[in-house]
């Protein structure tokens, strides 16, 4: 009987409670839209149910329908069925909400309650179902949570969620008992007509991914007397933390897509850190040109040490002496989700004269305003000082006639000019020039200085 089910054009109306980021006040949406939706005769199915005669083909595959297996009023949806029907619940539910025709023309809507939910799952790159799930609506049931266990780690899945709505609609014709030139009488014969409406009510796009780790512990550690190489230590890290994705490859735009989407996140909000997993190999990045960004690293990587199954792992690093190098290192988890880099350590081995330095320190990015800016402190670069000879007081050239064979009370409260500087040329009357060259640039340039003095003459 090919006409149990009929697809009808349906108005639908969804209500979404939105609330704003910032925690303002509830908003109430409505969204109108029109979709075609399937009917069930619920009269003709029942006698295809009861009626061993007739056959009624309707195989539903991969499908799960849930249900208390003791329940005298609901158990699965053609359990509830059954004992409507045996019950007289069915002509009932008719008698208290048939609507007559001139409640139809008062606008009075068609009584109609929930009488199954289900869920369906489907590939959404060839629309294929995999598994449909039917939840009855239970007197006691007031929030459903239901947790699907057959998902894949990163296989995205939709899930679309129908009401099948029971509804006790009226079918009504019209015959003609007098027509007149200006009137016309007729009668209305109406009786229930008893549907099944599959009412789409959600959709959304689903994945399956965990939260990527957090940076390692890193620890680098010098060889005694050894000019070339270097130990890293590298562990996992623990604890949950939220912040922005640092990208250095292009499978790490891909993951942080998929892991916002997946969360319904926006584009361009924080994600979560965790190590809810073993993370024991590692992503060791090195360069020896002083990087500018995260970005400077996406084709130095340097090495992956580590397995699955350890914690830490350790990597002797070769360099050459009195060169600097920059690494950073990433965490890998079982799934190869990849942490945020650490921050960044310039090392360099130092040789002078047979001696070993090991120098290592975290090293900051170039600001925007240190590309900006044109001038710079010199104080802590430059100092000019006179010698310590050239800033002595020459006693005999300040006080001439203060000798012994000539003694006079002079004191250099009276003088009118100190004399400083003892050394056989002094500098206090030369012009000098002083050229500043960059090492890194070649850049020079000089400057013009001659030495003056300053007297402070204090009250006697």
């Amino acid at each position: 009987m090919s006409n149990i089910i009929t697809t009808e054009e349906f108005a639908i109306s969804k209500e979404i409670v939105a609330q704003k980021t910032d925690g303002g006040e509830r908003q109430l949406i409505n969204e109108q839209s029109e979709e075609n939706v399937e009917l069930v005769d619920l009269e003709m199915w029942l006698a295809t149910y009861l009626d061993p005669s007739i056959v009624y083909s309707n195989i539903i595959e991969n499908a799960t329908i849930m249900g208390e297996p003791i329940d005298e009023e609901c158990q699965s949806f053609f359990d509830t069925l059954r004992a409507l029907l045996m019950a007289g619940k069915i002509q009932n539910i008719i008698t208290d909400n048939f609507r007559s025709y001139t409640a139809i023309l008062e606008g009075e809507l068609a009584y109609n309650e929930t009488l199954v939910y289900e869920i369906e799952k489907l590939s959404p790159d060839n629309s294929e179902i995999i598994q449909r799930t039917f939840i009855p609506n239970l007197t006691k049931l007031e929030l459903l949570r239901y947790i699907d266990t057959q998902v894949k780690y990163n296989k995205e899945y939709t899930y679309e969620i129908f009401a099948h709505q029971f509804i006790v609609g009226t079918e009504y014709s019209y015959k003609t008992k007098d027509l007149k030139a200006t009137s016309v009488e007729f009668y209305v014969t109406y009786k229930p007509s008893l549907k099944i409406a599959r009412i789409p009510i959600f959709k959304q796009n689903a994945r399956l991914l965990d939260a990527a780790p957090l940076p390692p512990n890193v620890e680098l550690v010098p060889y005694k007397g050894v000019f070339n190489e270097f130990l890293i230590n590298l562990s996992g890290n623990s604890g949950d933390i939220e912040e922005m994705p640092i990208i250095i490859t292009d499978a790490d735009a891909d993951f942080y897509k998929k892991y916002r989407e997946a969360r319904g996140l926006d584009e361009d909000a924080p994600i979560r850190f965790a190590n809810d997993d073993a993370s024991g190999r590692f992503e060791i990045y090195r360069t020896d040109v002083a990087p500018k960004s995260y970005e400077d690293f996406r084709t130095n990587l340097y090495a992956i040490v580590g397995a699955v199954d350890v914690a830490s792992a350790s990597m002797k690093s070769k360099v050459q002496t009195n060169k600097k190098y920059y690494y950073t290192f990433r965490a890998i988890d079982q799934h190869d989700n990849r942490s945020n880099p650490s921050p960044v350590y310039q090392v360099e081995i130092v040789e002078d004269s047979g001696m070993m330095f090991f120098l290592s320190s975290v090293y900051q990015f170039p600001t925007i305003e240190d590309k900006t800016t044109h001038t710079r402190t010199f104080q802590r670069f430059l100092k000019i000082n006179p010698n310590m000879i050239q800033s002595l007081v020459n006693m005999e050239e300040t006080f001439p006639l203060n000798h012994w064979w000539n003694p006079v009370d002079e004191s250099a409260y009276d003088v009118s000019e100190v004399i400083l500087g003892k050394a056989e040329q002094d500098v206090w009357t030369k012009n000098f020039k002083l050229r500043v060259t960059s090492k890194h640039t070649g850049r020079k340039f000089d400057i013009n200085l001659t030495c003056k003095t300053q007297y402070n003459k204090q009250d006697e």
